[in-house]
């Protein structure tokens, strides 16, 4: 069974002077993003750069720009990150780790907001960002320790959908043949 480790902050300093704590049971409300003001293209091309290639079909955000992001981890790990349109040029970053959306066992699979993981990749390209806290509405100045957070994997070997719609395919294709008594 594959194993994920995160960090996610737990107590934060706020932009109007208060520090606030971040619950265990609130991390999957994922208030946190991070905000750039850059082009569009410009980040896209960086998360190209990164390994990140486009998604096909997801559930849309209502602010979301154009079609999320998606790279592949460790197995059987898998990055999704979308873009929201946000008013004054700003471009909001959310991203969370999940079973890849290749394996059956996505649906229903556990996953967890990242936060470092995209600071990192902004870090890196020299991108300016700050953290938003969209329950608070304010800015985060300084994190001062995290959650830890560990994602188990399926305890069976994540079964690829291909592989599936090809073996329940033929057992469908027998049984019908076994009916019509063909077999």
């Amino acid at each position: 069974m594959s194993e994920f480790l995160t960090s996610y902050p737990r107590r934060i300093n706020l932009l109007m002077g208060l520090s606030e704590l971040i619950r265990h049971e609130e991390i999957q409300f994922d208030h946190l993003s991070l905000m750039v003001k850059i082009k569009k293209e410009d980040l896209i091309k960086t998360l190209f750069s990164e390994g990140f290639k486009k998604v096909k079909f997801e559930n849309k955000k209502p602010t979301q720009i154009g079609s999320g992001f998606s790279k592949k981890l460790k197995y059987p790990w898998e990055m999704h990150l979308r873009l929201l349109d946000l008013q004054q040029g700003f471009i909001a970053i959310k991203a969370e780790v999940e079973i890849s959306r290749r394996y059956i066992q996505h649906i229903g699979s556990v996953r967890a907001p990242v936060l470092y993981e995209i600071e990192s990749i902004l870090k890196k390209h020299k991108i300016e960002y700050n953290i938003w806290n969209e329950k608070l509405r304010d800015y985060i100045t300084h994190i001062v320790d995290n959650h830890q957070i560990k994602l188990k994997g399926p305890r069976l070997h994540a079964m690829p959908w291909r592989h599936m719609l090809i073996a329940s395919s033929a057992l469908a294709i027998v049984y019908a043949l076994k009916f019509v008594q063909l077999l």
